[in-house]
């Protein structure tokens, strides 16, 4: 049974962040968002290219709902081009990627976005599933060590990553 796909558009990179503010720089205090801080109403102050705009929702979509990493991965290949401090438009590209067996290109997809945003949940995340995928256990686990220090309360990616990480050591014996 296939578990159902998803690339994160829940505000990515905040996990910390309103209470000591993310790199990033940009005016809202926070880089990385979702289609719900995209408007800034939540309180998560987004501006500019650091969200979720109207092209990466229309691309995060495409990867969703018609598993359709291909096509997608060509749009963000011009998405990153045009929009290179966009951290959440590198994790979909890392994510997309990683999808479809480009392993190396994920990586870094991954490193890149983490360049601009350090803390970005949705990366570090998607990132320990790449190193699991790629049996490097030891940065999976690293990554998840990361995550419980910046998730609080609620952190699917902490949870996502950790389930992953019980997974693979049942299936290698560790």
């Amino acid at each position: 049974m296939m578990a159902a796909v998803s690339a994160k558009n829940d505000g990515g990179g905040n996990s910390g962040g309103n209470s000591g503010g993310n790199s990033g720089g940009n005016s809202g205090g926070n880089s990385g968002g979702g289609p719900e801080g995209a408007s800034g109403s939540d309180g998560h102050g987004y501006s500019g290219s650091t969200g979720y705009d109207g092209e990466l929702k229309r691309i995060l979509f495409e990867i969703e709902k018609k598993e359709n990493y291909e096509g997608a991965l060509k749009d963000l290949e011009i998405y990153v081009y045009e929009n290179p401090q966009n951290a959440n438009g590198w994790n979909l590209i890392g994510f997309a990627s990683r999808k479809i067996g480009k392993y190396e290109d994920a990586e870094l997809y991954y490193k890149t976005g983490l360049e601009i945003d350090p803390n970005h949940d949705d990366i570090l995340a998607y990132q320990g599933e790449l190193y699991l995928q790629t049996d490097r256990y030891d940065l999976a686990l690293s990554n998840l060590d990361k995550l419980t220090e910046l998730c609080v309360f609620n952190c699917d990616e902490k949870v996502e990553l950790s389930n992953a990480i019980k997974k693979y050591e049942s299936e290698n014996n560790l």
